[in-house]
């Protein structure tokens, strides 16, 4: 049975290394899933974020990674001029082997943003989570179903392995600057997710989930007349592992207004693969596209390429003279 319990705790590794850093080359694209303090911190009076990234699709088994998220500005006639509360629910689903192993997790996040000045504040959030790890092990193929000529289905594990769901609670924090005006913008922050610590019980203690550390930074500058020059990076490191993504973006303005505009970046996550990015905006509503290239050889043995579209919807504040889509 060394067979099944190397499968098992594959697949183990899987469901918990993805529940503590499931995350999107777009990360400017998934603002809460980079920092619960982000909530709220847009143009609009509320945004609308999806993101589906499809992973090692050449051979095998694609990762399938989907989220849809929402945050608005609430109470506002009730806040004190500048200042923002933010209040966002977030889904995450990510699945592999046919949907056999995968991860869902609901996330409700709230963040107060206290004005500086008329261009700058700073806020804190926070990110509770309600998390299920599921394996299927009627869509899984074992050693003990192998009859000689193939796998039977319908023959038994041989092992008592449950109903393969795990339920848990977890909680995010972050905190945010941000510097916003007519023609330049400006946000960095810090947060930790699984502050918790969940321990998983499937067999041993040492799927023990570590905290997770995000640096977040990105911005926007207005260059002449029709066009706009973009930039972001996202730090992250859970226990021993770390990654860095770094990138920017040049944006053409096709209307006098700077509501529709197209967007040619290019992003590189260090040492492992470079990201190039098309994006499409106009009247609030952004449409991107970016594939992730592997570069590095060691990367390569592992791992394949990968590609995301993201979809952001950000209702216009008619009430102000600002450009709808802020790069973050």
């Amino acid at each position: 049975m060394k067979k099944l319990i190397f499968f098992f705790t594959a697949c183990l590794l899987y469901v918990v290394s993805n529940g503590q850093s499931t995350h999107f080359s777009q990360f400017y694209s998934t603002p809460m899933l980079v920092n619960p303090a982000s909530t709220g911190l847009t143009y609009g009076p509320y945004r609308i974020t999806s993101n589906y990234r499809n992973q090692w699709n050449d051979e095998g088994s694609p990762y399938k990674t989907f989220t849809f998220s929402g945050d608005a500005q609430i109470m506002k006639d009730k806040m004190p001029e500048g200042n923002i509360l933010g209040l966002g629910l977030t889904f995450l689903n990510d699945k592999t082997l046919e949907g056999a192993v995968q991860s869902n997790s609901i996330a409700l996040s709230t963040a107060y943003h206290v004005s500086i000045d008329e261009v700058q504040s700073v806020g804190v959030g926070f990110q509770g989570t309600y998390n299920e790890r599921r394996i299927d092990f009627n869509g899984l193929h074992f050693e003990n179903q192998y009859n000689g000529g193939g796998f039977d289905p319908s023959l038994p594990i041989g092992e008592a392995l449950g109903d393969g769901k795990k339920y848990y609670m977890d909680l995010n924090a972050g905190a945010m600057y941000s510097f916003m005006d007519e023609t330049r913008s400006f946000l960095a922050g810090i947060a930790a997710y699984n502050i918790l610590k969940k321990e998983e019980t499937y067999l041993t203690e040492q799927f023990k989930k570590p905290l997770l550390y995000s640096v977040v930074v990105s911005g926007d500058i207005d260059v002449g007349v029709n066009n706009s020059f973009y930039f972001s990076g996202n730090y992250r490191q859970a226990g021993k592992e770390h990654e860095t993504t770094v990138g920017l973006a040049y944006g053409f303005f096709l209307d006098e207004t700077g509501y529709t505009a197209l967007k040619l970046g290019l992003w590189h996550r260090l040492k492992d693969a470079i990201i190039p990015y098309a994006g499409f905006s106009t009247n609030g509503l952004q449409v991107g596209f970016s594939y992730d290239y592997t570069v590095s050889q060691q990367t390569r043995a592992n791992a394949k390429n990968a590609f995301e579209i993201s979809v952001i919807y950000i209702r216009p504040d008619l009430t102000e003279l600002r450009r709808l889509i802020p790069w973050y």
